[in-house]
């Protein structure tokens, strides 16, 4: 019983903790194609946000990846005075990466959608008028086509390290559908709300989803930059922190801790440009839950509520 146990801890730890990722909204500026019916031709709508959420849902019913929720993402966009339109600058989205402790950036782009209708026979939506036919149900053919494009950003460099692509087509042949509600009115449920586009967007996602994860497994762990403050402090060194999982912390990782000290500004512009910091010492963290972690601190003096915890700076 000991050896299985033994051997089950070993395999525990051999695995990789999950690679972190920020999915910004997709880009429709390179949609070819559009909507077709027997009434009217258009563009197509603006779906990229409601396609990267499906990539987001998607991800994490998989499981193989932690996705950063849309809330976190649109706190630095707003922190760093960004809009939505710079999200898809591989070199906006890298620094907004690191910020964010991801292991990888993904940015996608509807690369095409089509959505054709074609009537067979004749239908009256309005039967009763002189002359008119009674009957309201018509036959189609719909053709529903999406292609979506998926690119892996690095945080660290803005290189673009692998591209992926998603698409998805479903054809139905004599579809009946009613043109009238119950008030009487012509419905068109075509397009983006079509039942047969949602089926090609639901596959397209699927492939796409599909493509990447083998790409974010081929990703080297990152550290995290881990910038928070001590919350709690006990005589016994263990400190509760104001940052956690959400902000990449892991069990076993090392702290510095520092005591807040004078700003240095920018005179012309006011921006911070250092701070005098006092290195207390160095807290190990011992557990951790999304919004807050516990550390055990060891320094030349106790550390107090608001005193600074940051990552370790890599040696050079």
């Amino acid at each position: 019983m000991a050896l299985v146990l033994f051997l089950s801890a070993s395999v525990w730890c051999q695995v990789s903790p999950k690679k972190r990722i920020a999915i910004f909204d997709f880009d429709n500026a390179a949609v070819q194609g559009g909507v077709s019916t027997g009434f009217f031709q258009t563009n197509g709508p603006d779906i990229g946000k409601g396609v990267s959420e499906l990539l987001i849902a998607k991800l994490v019913q998989d499981g193989t990846v932690t996705v950063i929720e849309r809330s976190a993402i649109d706190k630095v966009l707003a922190e760093q005075n960004l809009t939505n339109s710079d999200r898809t600058d591989p070199v906006t989205a890298a620094k907004l990466g690191r910020v964010l402790g991801v292991d990888a950036i993904v940015l996608g782009t509807i690369t095409h959608y089509e959505y054709d209708e074609k009537i067979k026979g004749h239908a009256n939506p309005f039967p009763g008028m002189v002359g008119a036919s009674s009957g309201t149900k018509a036959k189609y053919d719909i053709r529903a086509k999406i292609a979506i494009s998926g690119r892996v950003v690095s945080p660290d460099t803005a290189e673009v390290l692998s591209v992926c692509e998603g698409v998805g087509e479903t054809n139905r042949k004599n579809v009946k559908t009613d043109l009238r509600d119950v008030g009487g009115r012509v419905l068109m449920a075509s397009g983006a709300n079509s039942p047969v586009m949602s089926e090609s967007v639901d596959k397209a996602v699927a492939q796409l989803a599909a493509s990447l994860e083998p790409q974010f497994a081929k990703l080297p762990q990152r550290s995290p930059v881990i910038d928070g403050l001590v919350a709690d402090a006990s005589d016994s060194g263990k400190l509760v922190l104001n940052v956690g999982a959400h902000d990449g912390l892991r069990v076993g990782d090392h702290l510095q801790v520092l005591r807040a000290g004078k700003e240095i500004h920018d005179p012309v512009t006011g921006k911070l440009l250092m701070r005098d910091d006092t290195l207390l010492g160095e807290a190990v963290i011992t557990s951790v839950n999304d919004v807050s972690a516990v550390a055990q601190y060891n320094g030349a003096e106790p550390a107090k509520v608001r005193d600074v915890v940051r990552s370790i700076p890599k040696q050079h």
